[in-house]
């Protein structure tokens, strides 16, 4: 594995890709840097952080050379590029997409792991409070890459130090990853501050709002397939769950009034509102950052360029979402064009365009257009941008209670309907509406009202709370791949099995470990 050789290095050289200063996150010094005398200082340590997160970026904020076009599986998206949408057998290009997306995780796990292996070096320099906030980042960040790794690999490398290691290392079970996921996210729970100031704040640094929240999610996760935990887990969700909407005053979680508000402009994020973690996007100039406007627009030129269609909405997807407020803040579905000369303009229903799918409207928006708006979707965007990656929202914590809840202890309280009537009817017309809730459901079906809010709240290209994972975990990716698709969706190529929920280890990573061919025998 690339991943694995010269860790020390790959530690380093990504230490000397920022400099700590007055912009979080945002510089490149250079210089050289040597492990023995490394980590003893705090500045040392922020040196070190700011490559960690740097490198986040760069695993987290592409729309391809990624691991997101694996979500394509889902039946909230399809991608006309991508093989995983019809469960095709991976190759060529999308291989090639899977190793980079494999490989820049791994390579921020490294980082993650010299920070946690040395930080010790800096003891006595600060309080030990103090000192402890640095591992408590790197831990989160491990446990942020590991979870989005378990869940397309399932059985997988589990590497947690920066030593050498045996080049005919082998898979781990995908209990080991969790395990490390959770005790991860438990010191990072432990340490880091509720929140923080500054550069932290602003530059997407996790708080121990954040640590709570995503052992939440992780919990769910553990309690559905594959690791099946069952009511263990889903009570360890719902009660971490409860912890952060106990204090969300504290941690200045809220829903926001309108849908809209989390999309238009996309890149505009506080750490203190609705967004409780997110991948701080690096400068447009930066050539490791594409959350590319390009990406979900349609191929027919509309004035000033045309778009790639990666990413578009299964038709039956968008016909069934609910409409309201959130259904026009989630799509694309009427495209107007450059205006002519002589004043008339060209619009067209999305089922007048070459694609014949809604697009994503949360990924059109480019953040080097500060004027952009929607009344000029023709304007022409590049294909790179600044924006960042939003990973988990105040949103999800209500969903995950109120879904974790109602599975532990066998039917739905008042408080699981409150968290997901508050979605509904925000949904429908903003905070504080009426009219969407629901009530008196059986319990089957009160639930079967949450996976689907899920569903709509996540749709498209929030990848971490991608809906692909829902369908894993509840082993619905076989109902959803024949039941929930029509066409003009593309037809899948074989119906899939349990085989097909995860991805195997990529081919050039085996051809150098053929230790790591088959990491799902079990399937």
């Amino acid at each position: 594995m690339k991943t694995k050789i010269l860790i020390i290095l790959s530690v380093l050289a990504g230490m000397i890709a920022c400099e700590s200063n007055e912009k979080f996150l945002e510089e490149h010094p250079y210089g050289r840097l040597f492990p023995h005398t490394f980590y003893s200082s705090e500045a040392e340590l922020e040196l070190a952080i700011n490559a960690l997160f740097i490198q986040q970026m760069r695993a987290f904020n592409r729309d391809y050379e990624s691991l997101s076009p694996a979500l394509g599986a889902a039946d909230d998206v399809t991608m006309a590029v991508s093989s995983w949408d019809v469960f095709q057998p991976v190759s060529g290009t999308d291989d090639t997409d899977l190793e980079l997306g494999w490989e820049r995780c791994f390579l921020d796990i490294n980082y993650a792991n010299g920070i946690i292996d040395n930080y010790r070096n800096a003891e006595g320099t600060m309080p030990e409070e103090k000192l402890n906030q640095y591992p408590a980042m790197a831990h989160f960040v491990r446990a942020f890459n590991y979870f989005w790794l378990v869940r397309f690999f399932n059985n997988m490398p589990k590497i947690t130090t920066t030593t050498l290691p045996d080049f005919n290392v082998t898979v781990s079970p995908k209990e080991e990853i969790y395990a490390l996921i959770v005790e991860d996210l438990q010191f990072a729970e432990q340490w880091l501050p509720v929140e923080w100031t500054g550069k932290k704040r602003t530059g997407g640094a996790p708080t121990q709002g954040a640590a709570k929240a995503m052992l939440a999610k992780v919990y769910l996760q553990m309690a559905g397939f594959p690791v099946n935990g069952g009511a263990e887990y889903y009570a360890k969700a719902r009660d971490k769950a409860k912890e952060v909407m106990d204090n969300a005053a504290t941690y200045h979680y809220i829903l926001r009034e309108h849908c809209i508000d989390l999309w238009d402009p996309y890149w505009i994020l506080q750490a203190e509102d609705e967004v409780i973690y997110f991948c701080k996007g690096l400068p447009a100039s930066e050539n490791y950052t594409v959350r590319s406007p390009l990406a979900c627009r349609p191929r027919e030129n509309l004035g000033e360029g045309s778009g790639w269609e990666m990413y578009l909405a299964e038709n039956y997807f968008y016909e069934h979402f609910p409409e309201g407020e959130r259904k026009k803040a989630t799509f694309v579905d009427t495209i107007y064009f450059k205006p002519r000369e002589d004043g008339t303009q060209e619009v067209r229903h999305y089922t007048e365009m070459a694609a014949k799918h809604p697009f994503y409207k949360k990924e059109w928006a480019d953040d080097r257009v500060s004027d952009w708006s929607w009344d000029r979707m023709w304007e022409r965007a590049d294909w790179n941008n600044g924006r960042s990656f939003i990973a988990l929202r105040y949103a999800e914590v209500l969903l995950i209670y109120a879904e974790a809840q109602a599975r532990a202890d066998g039917s739905p309280n008042a408080l699981a309907y409150d968290c997901l009537n508050r979605i509904r009817n925000r949904a429908k017309a903003g905070v504080g509406s009426t009219g969407a809730e629901v009530a008196g459901l059986s319990t089957e079906a009160f639930l079967d009202s949450v996976v689907w809010e899920r569903a709509w709240e996540f749709a498209g290209s929030e990848s971490y709370t991608s809906r692909w994972f829902d369908l894993q975990r509840l082993e619905l990716v076989e109902k959803a791949a024949t039941e929930w698709r029509r066409e003009p969706d593309a037809p899948i190529a074989q119906t899939p099995t349990k085989k097909h929920y995860f991805l195997q280890i990529p081919s050039a990573e085996v051809v150098k470990n053929p230790a790591l061919n088959n990491n799902n025998p079990e399937y």
